[in-house]
């Protein structure tokens, strides 16, 4: 018996424990009893035997007895102590951009029925700065880039009496037939949003959802309309002859694409827009939120300020008629607040103060234990058995049992084990772990169908699928011996001559290399 004393800082209370390490090696004493496997005429003449040894292993220990005195104890200690910003708090300086595309229009109409506006697509872009002194609302400024963008279906028909041939001096009244008339005209914008803004979020939630409404003053740094499909027909009504002539002189269809009055400027007011935007928020980083949502923006004031006038058209030959301005500036049309409604994404970059770096003091507390150990040596025992040799004839009684049900038959044309096969090649592993140091020979056959190269292939995949499935159990492929007969070897148990019996595997367990057949 010895005695051990150990100090250790453990944070626990006294407790006293037993434990049982080895402390010598073990030591394994054998006693071996010899005994014959079968009691018949034929094995007591063989001279092998197998011999079961019996095993009686000697452990010795050590049993520990413990005790344990503890006492409290302290370290004044410093470390390294990161602060960081609390990101839940959304107050504060905003850095937000969006881009975003939309349909819409310059907002207007005529008053006749036989002309229309269609609106387009207007892109948008957005950059901003926002406030949030609360938070859920702050303020925002900035500055966006877009467009307004119609398209003009001019239709109906237009007279102007009383006209003077030039070439006849006849009166005549003239009529104009509009057939295809289009019209694109867009303004390209800059406008300064003020804007009051919202956004929730929840505590611990990535998504919320953000809103903010404002009025933007807009102004136009380039306005413009151009004709890209003009085509009228033009006759003439003669009171005096009661004729209406066309297609000759300067009457018939006309294209206007190319006249100069086809392109030109258009004239518009600046504008206060009124817009809203709505959608969600998804947190990226602890500073940057993606928004994806949608906006409406619309013109709070009337900004066509073009010169009215009458419809009418003007080249080298019809010099009487009124100067053409462009479809905006006909005196049918109504008034005009350009809108916008589609969707943007964007991003929104919150400035957050750095993490703060501070040495903290601390007292790290921890139980002082003295520990007695006392060690007691005892000893242990553990008996066991097991088969140490194999025997010729041990190995001749497993042969036996695996040739009674050694045949594994097959399907015609196919070396697949079935269900069946897999059953009996089961019980067989089991008969062979017994013999370790026997081979196992699988010989393949194929019947007289087929030609002869081609059943010996057949033949050799049979065997080789036997050997795959047997090792695939835990038979040493070592062991494992593979032949293909073909067609050459007959079922001895085949007396009828029945094809599917020669469609076969045989599985035989041999000592020798040399008892192969």
């Amino acid at each position: 018996m010895a005695l051990l004393v150990s100090a250790g800082m453990y944070a626990q209370s006294d407790t006293t424990r037993i434990m049982r390490p080895a402390a010598l090696p073990e030591r394994t004493e054998v006693n071996e009893q010899t005994f014959a496997t079968e009691d018949t005429p034929e094995l007591q003449k063989t001279p092998d035997s197998l011999v079961r040894v019996e095993v009686t292993t000697i452990h010795y220990f050590t049993d520990t007895l413990t005790s344990i005195i503890s006492t409290p104890d302290s370290v004044a200690k410093q470390r390294e102590e990161i602060i960081r910003t609390d990101s839940a708090d959304r107050r504060g300086h905003y850095l937000q951009a969006y881009v975003g595309l939309s349909y819409g229009s310059l907002g207007y109409g005529f008053t006749d029925d036989k002309s229309h506006v269609n609106g387009f697509v207007s892109p948008l872009v957005q950059i901003q700065y926002a406030y949030f002194f609360h938070q859920n609302f702050g303020v925002g400024v900035g500055a966006w880039f877009t467009n307004n963008t119609s398209v003009a279906h001019l239709g109906g028909t237009y007279t102007w009496e009383d006209q003077i041939d030039t070439d006849t001096e006849q009166h005549y009244n003239h009529n104009s037939q509009v057939t295809a008339w289009d019209e694109r005209q867009t303004t390209l914008n800059i406008g300064i949003p003020v804007s009051l803004q919202f956004q929730y979020r929840k505590e611990g939630k990535k998504a919320g959802v953000f809103a903010a409404v404002g009025i933007a003053p807009s102004f136009a740094v380039m306005n413009q309309y151009r004709v890209t499909k003009g085509q009228v027909t033009h006759s003439g009504y003669y009171p005096a002859w009661d004729l209406t002539l066309d297609n000759i002189h300067e009457f018939g269809p006309k294209d206007y694409t190319q006249e100069e009055s086809a392109k030109g400027k258009i004239s518009v007011n600046p504008q206060a827009t009124i817009f809203a935007d709505l959608g969600a928020i998804i947190a990226l980083t602890r500073q940057i939120d993606l928004f994806v949502g949608g906006y409406f923006q619309c013109g709070a004031n009337d900004v066509n300020t073009s010169e009215k006038h009458p419809l009418g058209w003007k080249d080298n030959t019809f010099t009487f008629m009124e100067e053409y301005t462009g479809a905006y500036a006909l005196n049918t049309t109504k008034a005009s607040h350009p809108y916008e409604v589609g969707l943007k994404v964007g991003i929104h970059w919150r400035h957050i103060k750095p993490d703060k770096h501070e040495t903290v003091d601390y007292f790290d507390y921890f139980t002082r234990r003295d520990t007695t150990v006392s060690l007691l040596a005892r000893r242990d025992t553990n008996n066991t058995e097991r088969i140490d040799t194999l025997t010729r004839a041990h190995i001749a009684k497993a042969a036996e049992e695996v040739e009674k049900f050694n045949k594994i038959y097959f399907e015609y044309d196919s070396y697949k084990l079935s269900e069946a096969s897999q059953k009996y090649l089961s019980s067989i592993v089991g008969v062979l772990n017994k013999v370790p140091d026997a081979k196992i020979a699988i010989d393949g056959h194929a019947s007289e169908e087929g030609q002869r190269l081609h059943n010996e292939r057949l033949a050799y995949n049979r065997a080789k699928a036997v050997a795959k499935f047997l090792i695939g159990q835990g038979i040493d492929k070592k062991r494992v011996i593979v032949i293909g007969h073909g067609s050459l070897i007959p079922n001895e148990e085949n007396v009828n001559h029945e094809l599917p019996l020669d469609r076969r595997a045989e599985v035989k367990v041999v000592q020798k290399q040399s008892e192969i057949q």
